[in-house]
């Protein structure tokens, strides 16, 4: 007799009642032990509310769930945990000031006889399950120090430690290199040989094909499709997602292929969408539409040093950017591409070095004065730096325009809604203006912040990993602005760790390394394989060296 699948869910409908919102519709669904199961549909659809259910974290109004053949309840996280059923959530939650061991351990103390906290044992646990996996992460480090991918991978160690037998996990990727996303998938084929079942929710329909034995798709609500991934194609996958035919090959890549002006049928290499070689034309052709006072605006970083300690983790920056053009930043986030987002967002000051903008130094650092003279600032934590979460849409979205929302120090409630519904139905945000932002998917709370930022004065806009945890619509929407505000002439300045993304939509590229920028790219040396010599440490006169050498032994 064949044994039943992990889990079935049966009729899951969860209504919000309060936002009059239905976040999952009669969803059955089920997820056998030894594969990797994805759940993928476009931000708002019901993905991470459906496995919040799973997980005990919401209460679904109607429906049942099957472990092993058996109806259980799941009224709390801790319920689930007792059946193996572990979440690692898209934001994970960490105590900022903690170590790595002692946030991993959170709820799975090791006590010794005298039922304390046994530092060693934990340290030493920690340490041989990172090792297992191939995980290398310091179990004393502090987890304010740590990049946004390693408290993925540390929220990843302590749902390990759980043993599960259901391992679930929102966007794990999202803010990962490509080394990271490498090791998480040999990872997740490891507990998935062991017989784990694994929820995969993800956007990226690359890793889809790549990762995944079957694939659930919702929409609005609802299940659309469910297929083995032999059955299908990233192109059914992502017209069951949007509702709309569509052609797609590698869907991410064609989509920054098209937002950078290449054909659809074009080259798919790095280089042809990036721009580069033959297709220079084309970054001409992208920027004939640009403001006539496309000059009038610079921001500069002018030998920018911060120091950790001793450590110098941005060491003598020098950077500029124009009006009219986009910059990309890339590397390795630990290179120092996060204390650059600190300091462009005026987060922090320099210990040494300027920021000018317009040729004049800034005189203060902090995130509202840099909004103040125009440097608006799309952060990578959306949850600590972009969002009041436990705010409601509506006094999120009008962050920037209060004073002029108000008489006598009172906001006038009409001209409030009037202003948010315009931003909302711009940005295509799902849910209710007077909803908590805590309500919200990951996608929609990135759309809130997006519009929130651009609807106030912006001469310089720097986008942080802008495209993280975006739908294929949602990440085309937040293209589109930042080509358009390139095209009227404002300073646009791109950090991220997506080759891709940088490529697709910078006109130069800046790599770090080890807190210094390692190349500045123009146009015609953009090239995926150019960035990559960079991000290792290679000089210009060693990848010289090496394109010579290569060309006299051929």
């Amino acid at each position: 007799m064949q044994a039943p699948p992990r889990v079935q869910l049966r009729s899951i409908t969860t209504y919000f009642p309060e936002n009059d919102v239905t976040a999952n519709d009669a969803v059955d669904m089920d997820i056998e032990a030894g594969t990797i199961h994805a759940l993928v549909g476009e931000n708002g659809a019901g993905k991470s509310t459906l496995m919040h259910v799973l997980s005990g974290f919401t209460a679904s109004s109607a429906g049942r769930i099957m472990v092993d053949g058996r109806t259980v309840q799941l009224n709390a996280p801790a319920d689930a945990l007792t059946r193996g059923i572990v979440m690692v959530h898209q934001h994970p939650a960490y105590v900022p000031g903690f170590r790595v061991w002692e946030n991993v351990l959170l709820g799975i103390e090791c006590t010794g006889p005298a039922k304390l906290l046994d530092r060693s044992a934990a340290v030493t646990l920690i340490a041989q399950t990172a090792a297992r996996y191939g995980v290398s992460i310091d179990p004393n480090a502090r987890m304010q120090r740590l990049a946004a991918s390693q408290i993925h991978f540390v929220a990843l160690l302590g749902a390990l430690l759980r043993r599960p037998r259901v391992l679930i996990l929102d966007e794990p990727t999202a803010p990962c290199t490509e080394p990271e996303v490498a090791l998480m998938f040999s990872l997740l084929r490891s507990l998935k040989s062991e017989g784990t079942a694994i929820v995969l929710i993800t956007h990226k329909l690359k890793e889809v094909m790549e990762i995944a034995d079957r694939v659930t798709v919702m929409r609005a609500g609802a299940v659309v499709g469910c297929m083995s991934l032999c059955d299908t194609s990233a192109a059914q996958i992502a017209a069951l997602m949007i509702g709309e035919d569509c052609q797609v090959g590698d869907f991410d890549r064609r989509l920054v292929e098209a937002l950078a002006g290449a054909p659809h049928g074009g080259n798919t290499n790095a280089g042809a969408v990036a721009g580069t070689g033959s297709s220079a034309a084309g970054t001409a052709s992208a920027r004939r539409s640009r403001s006539p006072h496309a000059r009038d605006t610079t921001l500069e970083l002018h030998k920018v040093t911060v120091y950790v300690g001793d450590l110098a983790v941005l060491d003598d920056i020098s950077l500029s950017a124009q009006a009219g053009e986009v910059l990309g930043v890339t590397g390795i986030r630990e290179n120092g591409l996060e204390f650059l987002e600190d300091v462009l967002s005026g987060s922090i000051t320099p210990d040494r070095g300027v920021v000018l903008l317009d040729g004049k130094p800034v005189k203060r650092y902090s995130p509202r004065h840099f909004r103040h003279i125009g440097i608006s600032y799309i952060p990578t934590d959306r949850i600590l730096r972009g969002a009041s979460m436990d705010s409601t849409v509506a006094e999120n979205l009008i962050l920037l325009h209060r004073k002029e929302l108000q008489t006598g120090g009172v906001l006038r409630r009409k001209d409030v809604a009037a202003f948010a519904e315009e931003l909302k139905q711009r940005y295509g945000i799902t849910g209710v203006l007077h909803q908590p932002m805590k309500r919200l998917s990951g996608g929609n709370i990135q759309k809130v912040i997006l519009s929130r930022e651009l609807s106030g004065l912006r001469k310089v806009v720097v986008f942080s990993e802008p495209s993280w945890g975006l739908d294929l619509r949602s990440r085309d929407l937040m293209y589109s602005e930042m080509r358009a505000l390139r095209d009227e002439g404002a300073v646009v300045i791109l950090i991220s760790a997506d080759i891709d993304e940088v490529l697709g939509l910078s006109d130069r590229i800046a790599v770090m390394y080890r807190g210094r920028i390692a190349g500045l790219l123009q146009a015609e040396q953009r090239t995926r394989e150019r960035i990559g010599e960079f991000m290792l440490g290679f000089k210009e006169r060693d990848i010289t060296a090496l394109e010579t050498r290569g060309s006299q032994d051929g």
